[in-house]
């Protein structure tokens, strides 16, 4: 069967990226897990908003000096299958389908601010639309896709803009620096709060999934992810401060910012903001996940751990339709079984935060395995800085992750050790197989060198020019 990655289209700039970078990060974070953070910490919410972004900043780099020397198509489960191990890789891919139970989420919070417009209506079906109608649009190709993420994220950030200036004057600042306020369930509250939210400024580094679809992937996808978290994550800041410093802590905590918005604005930028910024950001979410998240099992379809038929790529729109389809279950599942947006969240950022040390471990090898893509690539650090990073990032990713995992039930806790055992058994069973063996005799990386080609200076050179 040909290679299915020939057929995606190179087909976004800068500005494409950086918009579906954007889109990435803002999503249900800000709306609905930002009165959940407030219960935990009251108005230092705002505080592990900041803390946040820097942990994500430190978490992004590995991902981004690997993107700008090897820009590709599926990049995390790439980088780990080639730069550490194939069966890491895979185990790390079935991992990550887990974390994007968080669709589901993006589509519960949809129907939630859209039942605060047309009252009565059924949550559960109003996500299940959603979801629908966004798996349809990127059946049509991942160009129409990041051209509506681009505009609809200006409509977003006008109406987020009508929020803080509506909502700053209003802030009442000596509640929201009381110490009493800002740590009422001490230390560990707070770091779970940073945990959880994390869920939120978390996302620029799925961009380096459609490498293979940008025009100048190894300059784009660095910029992009570092500008996407660092102006989000101020943005976030900002709109904490409104959220917990307008009306009383105990009125907004756990819930989302409806009850703010309705307080401060008038009635018609109330709608607007409704509708400009909750509904939009969560579709627009809902849309760049799906364009993301089936890269890298595509890529596991042409290494052999899944059926190639299931990456097949659709030649009229670009798009792997098959894969497409198996996202839109497993985003389906938990809205149609009734599990409830905290504990999607934390289900999907806990397990996360302990699938990305794959990743993480294999940035390290990058130097010493492709020594000449590194030294051309434009965003990179010396050895001894990456191991550094590596290190923090890794022991940041452990301490949330638990935090996170120890906020679920006992049946989701088994429910994960069972799955993992599950998903380990898997790899084990085909890493015996002659597909595997296969994929550890091939030393290539990109899709002109599936034949087990070395990566040489010439390839490196056309896919970086």
């Amino acid at each position: 069967m040909e290679n299915q990655e020939r057929n995606l289209k190179k087909v976004l700039g800068l500005g494409d990226v950086i918009g579906v970078a954007v889109a990435n990060v803002v999503g249900a974070g800000i709306l609905v897990l930002t009165g959940i953070a407030i219960g935990m910490t009251g108005t230092g919410v705002i505080l592990a908003y900041m803390a946040s972004a820097v942990f994500t900043l430190i978490k992004i780099t590995p991902m981004a000096l690997m993107s700008s020397a090897l820009p590709t198509t599926g990049g995390m489960y790439r980088y780990s299958s080639r730069l550490l191990s194939p069966k890491l890789a895979f185990f790390w891919l079935l991992m990550y389908v887990v974390v994007h139970i968080g669709i589901s989420n993006l589509a519960l919070t949809f129907a939630m601010y859209f039942q605060g417009l047309v009252p009565g209506i059924s949550i559960r079906w109003c996500a299940v639309v959603a979801l629908t109608v966004c798996y349809v649009a990127n059946l049509c190709g991942i160009k129409k896709v990041a051209v509506v993420a681009k505009y609809m994220v200006l409509v977003l950030l006008t109406a987020l803009g009508l929020f803080i200036a509506y909502g700053l004057p209003a802030v009442d600042y000596a509640r929201v620096l009381a110490p009493l306020n800002m740590l009422p369930h001490g230390w560990v509250g707070f770091f779970s709060a940073v945990a959880l939210v994390s869920f939120a400024t978390n996302g620029a580094q799925f961009i380096a999934e459609i490498g293979g679809e940008m025009k100048n992937p190894g300059r784009d996808i660095p910029l992009a992810m570092y500008t996407a978290t660092i102006g989000v994550g101020l943005l976030y800041g900002v709109l904490a401060t409104v959220a917990v410093g307008v009306l009383p802590v105990a009125q907004v905590a756990d819930k989302p910012l409806t009850d703010v918005a309705r307080a401060i604005m008038p009635a018609p930028l109330f709608l607007f903001f409704m509708i400009g910024g909750a509904l939009v950001v969560l579709v627009i979410h809902l849309l760049v996940i799906f364009a993301t998240v089936t890269k890298g099992l595509m890529i596991a379809c042409q290494d052999g751990w899944l059926p190639k038929r299931l990456g097949a790529v659709n030649r009229r729109f670009g798009t792997p339709h098959w894969l497409l389809t198996l996202m839109f279950v497993v985003g389906l599942t938990p809205v149609l079984t009734g599990m409830t947006i905290t504990a999607i969240a934390a289900l999907g950022s806990g397990v996360g935060f302990f699938t990305y040390l794959i990743p993480f471990i294999a940035c390290t090898q990058l130097p010493k395995r492709f020594p000449e893509a590194y030294a051309k690539a434009k965003f990179k650090l010396k050895p001894v800085t990456i191991n550094i990073i590596v290190t923090v990032a890794i022991l940041l990713s452990v301490v949330q992750g638990i935090l996170l995992l120890l906020k679920l039930n006992l049946a989701l806790r088994i429910s994960v050790i069972v799955y993992i055992a599950v998903c380990a058994l898997y790899v084990y069973l085909v890493g015996k197989t002659s597909s595997y063996q296969a994929i550890r005799a091939s030393k290539g990386f990109y899709p002109e060198e599936d034949a087990g080609k070395t990566l040489d200076k010439e390839a490196v050179e056309v896919v970086q020019s």
